[in-house]
């Protein structure tokens, strides 16, 4: 038979009792402790071009209001459940965070600062960043040229750092620039499988970093004459 329990603060009887030297019953152990140490106000830093968000030092996919804030609280209540309701209020943005730890229940209020950067991949897409090139050249360029394209996007959806930074046709053919050099091999090996194109690869010196010279991969694509 189980015994009845009575908090010392309220006189309530209670199955269980709470807290490691003063036992007290669930309201008043969360009368008096907190489930989680929130903060009265955090920020929320998210990309003004691509939408994603800064969680440390990543910026992760998570786009919406409910994602970002659940990223965001995730590791302030750890090991308890949670739900979040936000608002707005005289123009400025508060969570209540109500978490549960079995019979203990909870709840905080947080103001959100958010805040608009620009994530790196972003910067360096708009800025004309690429690491490598990929010089199209011969007849009939069209399909290899789409297939360039299409694979790029690919990539992109894949990872963030991979895009195709700017496409430039000349009068010897097209050029066109990646920003990684694993993005660079990744097309290069499809391309010899869909077309069977003569690669020569040269490098150009682009400056200097830490005493060490710093080189672009330029990669010559000639397709054989059909």
């Amino acid at each position: 038979m189980e015994l009845s329990k009575f908090c010392p603060a309220c006189g309530r009887e209670t199955s269980e009792l709470y807290g490691d030297s003063k036992k007290l019953c669930a309201e008043c152990f969360t009368d008096r402790n907190n489930l989680a140490d929130l903060p009265r106000e955090t920020e929320i830093v998210k990309c003004t071009v691509c939408g994603r968000m800064r969680k440390g030092r990543n910026w992760i996919e998570a786009y919406s209001i409910e994602d970002q804030l659940a990223e965001t609280f995730s590791d302030m209540v750890e090991g308890l459940e949670f739900e979040l309701q936000y608002w707005e209020e005289d123009e400025e943005f508060y969570v209540r965070v109500h978490m549960r730890d079995e019979a203990l229940e909870d709840h905080g209020d947080v103001k959100i600062d958010w805040v608009n950067e620009q994530c790196p991949d972003c910067s360096r897409f708009q800025g004309g960043f690429y690491k490598a090139k990929i010089q199209l050249r011969g007849e009939n360029l069209e399909e290899a040229s789409d297939f360039i394209v299409d694979k790029a996007a690919e990539l992109t959806n894949r990872n963030r750092k991979d895009f195709l930074s700017n496409i430039e046709q000349n009068s010897h053919g097209i050029d066109f620039y990646l920003s990684t050099e694993a993005m660079n091999k990744k097309i290069l090996s499809e391309l010899r499988q869909a077309f069977d194109p003569e690669i020569k690869r040269s490098y150009e010196l682009i400056g200097e970093k830490d005493g060490q010279r710093v080189y672009r991969n330029v990669v010559s694509v000639r397709l054989p004459s059909k």
